[in-house]
């Protein structure tokens, strides 16, 4: 007898597809996992409090709806983000304490906050301009926030931070600033937020300041020092601006650590007041200067007026007021009738005339000798045979 039997081709076909349907339900059922909730959480993020923006943030189902409701100023509504976070920035009113209610649209518990406005005034600040340091001081008794942190920018360039401390005072110093004008910003920050933002102008001058001026006729020197810009460059000139010389020959200093000294050569004949400007230069740029000046003493002289055995009668000029006094070949002071030194004072004038006894010098010549307060100005020698 001969079995009919279903073929076994359209049967392994069914089964085929039977197995790759449980197959395509696992991959779907592992592609799409149940979604863990975010919580719903709220917070007071930043005040800004003479705008009276109080800003509010926290986390929250992805694309779920946040609604804040200040007690005294329009709600506003914020879409949680994909990351689960969402931001709203509220306004008040008046200065003060505000409350807060954050609802969701799925129905989560509202959340309370609280959160207190107060006027933010600048109480006053001072720029000190250190030049030769090339900084700024900025300080301030009081009037800050304690614990803001002030956030300072010169020409729109970031310069530093500093924290104001329990009295409201601050002194911070900016360093790096070079010759001119330039914008101060101030910015105080606190609570999460700027408050203040302030800008003043500062001159950065690289004026020097000449602390000595000293002739010495002697020497036939004019030494001037003071104080200055550090690495600068210096010269030294007259009222129509032409260069002094120093006594090496050359126009040029370098103010390397903030200190400065140079001798300036000695003026021509017949100068009595030299005036002397101290200029500053910065990479061949004038940034500041300081006038000052020397009087120069009136040069020593002397000449025979008259001579005989017995009478000797010079003259010349000096500096008004200075102390003369004579001697001898050897050295010897000259001496009046009563065995005194002859030591006149110059007249006013500064032309002096004086008489001698030649029988009480030596060597034949004389050498007059004037001498100032600060020390000698100078001598001339004469021959009277």
């Amino acid at each position: 007898m001969q079995l009919f039997y279903i073929s076994d081709t359209p049967r392994a076909r069914w089964l085929a597809l039977s197995g790759a349907l449980v197959v395509m339900l696992a991959v779907v059922g592992a592609a799409t996992p149940a979604r863990a909730a975010v919580a719903f959480t709220a917070r007071v993020a930043s005040i800004a409090h003479n705008a009276g923006t109080v800003t509010v943030t926290g986390t929250g189902d992805p694309g779920d709806l946040v609604t804040v409701r200040p007690s005294d100023g329009a709600p506003v509504d914020a879409r949680v983000r994909t990351d689960g976070s969402w931001r709203a920035a509220t306004h008040v009113e008046d200065f003060g304490d505000h409350t807060f209610t954050v609802s969701d649209s799925l129905g989560s518990p509202a959340r309370t906050l609280h959160a207190t406005t107060k006027p933010v005034t600048w109480a006053g600040m001072v720029i000190v301009r250190e030049g030769w340091n090339r900084s700024l001081k900025v300080i301030a008794a009081s009037g800050f926030e304690p614990g803001a942190r002030l956030e300072f920018s010169v020409d729109g360039v970031p310069s530093g931070s500093t924290k104001v401390d329990r009295d409201g005072a601050v002194a911070h110093r900016i360093t790096g600033i070079g010759f001119g004008r330039h914008t101060l910003t101030t910015v105080e920050r606190f609570d999460g937020a700027e408050q203040l933002r302030m800008n003043n102008t500062a001159d950065q001058a690289g004026d020097p300041i000449v602390d000595d001026v000293r002739v010495d006729p002697v020497a036939r020197t004019v030494h001037v020092e003071g104080r200055g810009p550090s690495a600068t460059d210096m010269r030294f000139v007259d009222e129509s601006g032409a260069p002094w010389s120093l006594v090496d020959g050359t126009d040029w200093i370098v103010n390397s650590d903030g200190t400065w000294s140079a001798d300036l050569a000695y003026p021509a004949p017949g100068t009595r007041f030299m005036g002397i400007t101290a200029e500053v230069h910065e990479g061949g740029v004038l940034v500041g200067s300081a006038t000052t000046g020397a009087m120069i003493p009136f040069p020593v002289t002397a000449s025979v007026q008259r001579f005989t055995p017995g009478k000797l009668v010079l003259s010349g000029t000096a500096e008004p007021n200075a102390r003369l006094s004579f001697t001898d070949a050897d050295g010897a002071p000259a001496r009046d009738a009563d065995g005194n030194e002859v030591e006149p004072r110059v007249p006013g004038s500064g032309a002096w005339t004086v008489t001698l006894d030649p029988r009480t010098l030596a060597g034949g010549t004389v050498t007059v000798h004037a001498t100032g307060d600060d020390g000698p100005l100078g001598s001339a020698t004469v021959t009277y045979r």
